[in-house]
């Protein structure tokens, strides 16, 4: 898989491009909805959790962006990659493309689209007073475990949905419900102690608090919520690559 990843590097390059470009194309604003979206969603976060059910955390912005915008850079890869082999059903079955590709092209440029969106969270920490230094230097890292995570998710899902479409219907409502069983929108220390098992467990929170650590607290992240997060990672990517392989031959037949 990796090597074929590798192999059409360029290929998937040109691709990530074109996603990119063909994600703005024709709105006035273009490429700024990369900085305006996450500013419009921490302000209506803001909004509701801060002032209306009164989340009581300092720079409660800066806590909110942190964890929101990998979040977004999951849930968007994971939405539109459920799809790629079937969108991409005209490139399928050429002897030169492998699915592969289709897939990991989401997952590429949402992250490429986090990278972009960076300075709207370092100009909102500068705003809020909140420091943020050598910590960054593990942010490579975060990220990525969060590739592997995603593409191995994305090679289950992807592979799945070519014969049962109704999954990308249901990977929304997944998306949102593993959102709240995240802590993006409030601090793990408001949730009660009975509750806490499935928040724990879920990756995604050792992910997230990561970036917090990073970005709001100023901290390097906690190494053993690294190592659980890069394990279930790497279970993730197995799966999928078991999945897809079981499934490749087939799946010019169907899309």
């Amino acid at each position: 898989m990796l090597r074929t990843l590798y192999r059409f590097r360029w290929l998937i390059y040109e691709l990530v491009v074109r996603d990119l470009v063909a994600r703005y194309r024709g709105s006035v604003f273009g490429f700024f909805w990369t900085l305006l979206n996450p500013l419009l969603f921490m302000i209506v976060y803001t909004m509701v959790f801060s002032l209306i059910l009164r989340v009581g955390m300092p720079h409660f912005p800066v806590y909110l962006l942190a964890g929101l915008m990998p979040f977004q850079w999951f849930s968007t890869a994971i939405f539109a990659g459920t799809s790629s082999i079937t969108d991409g059903g005209m490139y399928v079955g050429k002897t030169v493309f492998a699915p592969a590709i289709l897939i990991a092209v989401p997952v590429l440029s949402n992250l490429v689209n986090f990278l972009f969106s960076l300075p709207i969270l370092l100009a909102v920490a500068l705003l809020n007073h909140v420091p943020v230094g050598w910590p960054l230097l593990a942010l490579p890292i975060l990220l990525a475990i969060q590739v592997i995570l995603t593409l191995g998710i994305l090679m289950s899902l992807a592979t799945l949905n070519v014969f049962f479409r109704d999954l990308q219907q249901l990977v929304g409502v997944l998306t949102m419900l593993l959102m709240y069983l995240t802590p993006i929108v409030y601090p793990l220390s408001m949730v009660p102690g009975s509750y806490k098992t499935p928040i724990l467990a879920n990756p995604l929170t050792s992910l997230i608090s990561g970036y917090q650590d990073i970005f709001y607290f100023n901290r390097a992240p906690d190494w053993s919520n690294l190592v659980y997060a890069l394990a279930w990672s790497v279970a993730a990517f197995y799966i999928g690559r078991l999945v897809f392989t079981y499934y490749q031959d087939s799946i010019p037949e169907y899309v």
